[in-house]
């Protein structure tokens, strides 16, 4: 029976995995802290369009933003900690003043790439992940139910990657040719 330790160590290993499996021109990341694929902690830029304030009742956007995710040492007991580098932070009910993802339940099953794509989906606005029955940003959260059916929402509908799957591969020219200089 394999020790808490070498646990985590498989489950870093997998969360390793999905983290490339996500990367691409929406989300990329540079590892910050551990050797591949035993990364704990990452850096990471997310370019989709999120809220970051609203001047008079309309938003103001920003359409790339950077994160700190660290994985604690009681990880995966615990929840990965998310924190935005980017300023000023989201202006969303799930985000706290103090730039941390307020993330709902922590899900032990919930792989890694899967948490980072529900916190991706707090910036877009998602309704369906969007959870004003419990603000961590109460003036947001105001905010967001008085404009929930505005045209606003949700702020960028960028299609994110599946994490559980490999992105496909480049294409390739290979097998293909082009004539040139043919004369009949």
């Amino acid at each position: 029976m394999p020790t808490p330790q070498e646990l985590r160590k498989i489950r870093i290993r997998n969360d390793y995995t999905q983290m490339c499996n996500i990367r691409g021109n929406i989300i990329s990341w540079q590892p910050v802290t551990g050797v591949a694929p035993y990364i704990e902690a990452y850096r990471i830029t997310i370019n989709v369009r999120t809220i970051i304030g609203v001047g008079g009742a309309i938003p103001k956007y920003r359409e790339s933003s950077v994160v700190m995710l660290t994985l604690p040492p009681e990880y995966p007991k615990s929840a990965p900690i998310i924190m935005m580098e980017s300023s000023p932070q989201p202006y969303h009910p799930n985000w706290f003043d103090n730039k941390k993802w307020c993330y709902g339940t922590w899900n032990m099953s919930e792989a890694l790439g899967d948490h980072v794509i529900r916190m991706i989906k707090t910036l877009q606005f998602d309704q369906l992940i969007t959870n004003e029955d419990s603000p961590a940003n109460s003036e947001a959260n105001s905010w967001y139910i008085l404009n929930k059916n505005s045209r606003w929402f949700p702020c960028d509908t960028t299609t994110l990657p599946d994490p559980s799957s490999a992105p496909p591969p480049p294409p390739s020219n290979k097998g293909t040719f082009t004539v040139k200089n043919w004369k009949k």
